[in-house]
Order: structure tokens, then sequence, then C-alpha cells
């Protein structure tokens, strides 16, 4: 029996604009948030680029299988694999049964994976945070491809928090 492609999951918090974050970083601190994405990612074969790779390192667990996307050559993770393309992440995750691989970005990693996605998992906060410079944002979609399958808003742990919503799209098959 032939494996199955693994679905692709794009999963991201962002703002009202599509901002993934600033040059402080991510400007929103969001517990919550933060659970559910650990909780959706646990165990998970993950795609990432270098940079959020870098940021992430200290995050992983034994569970996780990092896939960093990158052109330079000769860099190797301490843990993961570089890949040079999303349809490898793909073909690597099909040869090994892979379910499912969450791509958690950055900003290029998001840009080479929407083609191929098949769900998306966003956090869409609602407030406007300043982008300045070295602000990443989270690609347009086209709104007809895409199926709304689930909604809820997030709890707030303060009452200083933003209102966030989760929402789960699926890309909608001809």
């Amino acid at each position: 029996m032939e494996s199955v492609k693994p679905r692709l999951t794009l999963i991201a918090a962002m703002d009202q604009n599509h901002l993934l974050a600033n040059s402080q970083g991510i400007p929103w601190k969001l517990p919550h948030d933060a659970a559910h994405f650990r909780s959706y990612t646990r165990g998970k074969w993950l795609l990432l680029g270098r940079k959020t790779f870098a940021e992430m390192r200290e995050w992983f667990d034994a569970g996780h299988t990092p896939l960093v996307l990158s052109s330079s050559c000769g860099w190797e993770p301490d843990i993961g694999r570089v890949i040079a393309s999303v349809s490898q992440a793909l073909a690597m995750g099909k040869a090994a049964e892979v379910p499912e691989i969450v791509c958690c970005g950055g900003a290029q990693t998001y840009v080479a994976a929407l083609p191929f996605a098949d769900r998306m998992v966003l956090t869409l906060i609602e407030e406007t945070y300043s982008a300045g410079r070295g602000a990443v944002y989270f690609p347009k979609w086209n709104p007809l491809e895409w199926q709304m399958q689930a909604e809820s808003v997030l709890p707030k742990g303060d009452p200083n928090e933003p209102v966030a919503r989760v929402i789960t799209l699926e890309r909608a098959r001809k």
C-alpha cells in the first residue's frame, strides 16, 4: 500500500494587519495561545525557517522533528534536518508515513508553504501593533480557497490581554 502525503498545516498568530513580529519580536503576550501552540505541535514534524528555528531552539523536545528550510550549504542543525524546499519536506514526511507537518514560520517559510497547505490554524488578535523596521507578516491568502472548520475565543489570563480567536481553515477542494 502506498503511503499518503502528509497534511501540511500552517500555524501562526497575527494581528489585524497580519503582523507576526516586529523588530522587538512578538509584540503580544498570550499564555493561552502559547499553550495552544505547544499542544497542537507536540510530537509533530515542524517546518521552519532558519531564524525561526534558532528562536525556537530551546523549545524543541524529543517528540519534535524540525525540518529547517535553508539555502545555506554546509550548515546542519543540532536537531532535525536541513531541507531545500517544501516539496522535499512533504516527500520526507510521506516516506516516513508522517500524518501531518506543521509550518511554524517565519514569513518566507509561510510564503513557500502556503501553496502546499491543506489547513491553517490561525490565532487572530483583535489589535493592531506597531510594525516598524524589521516587521514580518503572514502572507495574504484567497478566502475563496478556504473553508472555516472551527472557531473559538481564547480565554484571557489577564484583563489587559487583547481578544484573540483561533480559527481553523481547510483548503476547499474542487
